[in-house]
């Protein structure tokens, strides 16, 4: 049987179908990853330079992007911060981010992690909210390593700032 001629609406049939079922696959991974996180306040919301902004994670990457964007996650070595209920409320998302769109060193989200230790929380509350990257390179109670903790988000990955929360 001879397969038919491939035309412009079957090639968009195919393409859509193909998007639609890569659409699905980033929204399961999205939401496997933000699965616990008080009421969804946490994933899908990163500050940077003092705005709070909504993202999704498109993919995990398998090598530090070149160039990166850096994002710190902060947490108190148990959990993200945002979890612990002795922290401030402020906080409305562990994820702080060196750069936004506008700026002239964004790179569109790809991510490079770093875990933000919060090592004192009384100070922390003083403080909170940790908006830009400033704030937590600045803070005598934050350790910040390269990598993340066993209990945060990939490494290197891709997630897009798309406006202001």
């Amino acid at each position: 049987m001879d397969e038919p001629t491939p035309t412009r609406r079957r090639l968009l049939r195919a393409t859509g179908a193909l998007a639609m079922a890569a659409v699905g696959a980033g929204a399961t991974g999205t939401a496997a990853a933000g699965a616990g996180n008080d009421n969804g306040k946490q994933f899908g919301r990163v500050y940077a330079n003092d705005v709070l902004w909504r993202t999704n994670v498109v993919h995990v990457l398998d090598e530090r992007p070149d160039p990166e964007d850096r994002i710190y996650f902060l947490h108190d070595g148990s959990g993200r911060i945002t979890a612990n209920e002795d922290a401030s409320g402020d906080q409305l998302s562990p994820f702080v981010s060196e750069s936004a769109p506008g700026d002239r060193d964004w790179n569109g989200g790809q991510w490079t992690h770093f875990s933000a230790k919060v090592t004192d929380i009384e100070a922390f509350n003083e403080d909170a909210p940790v908006t830009n990257e400033g704030d937590v390179l600045e803070a005598d109670y934050i350790e910040t390593t390269l990598g993340r903790p066993s209990f945060g988000p990939p490494n290197f990955f891709v997630c897009p700032l798309n406006g202001r929360a």
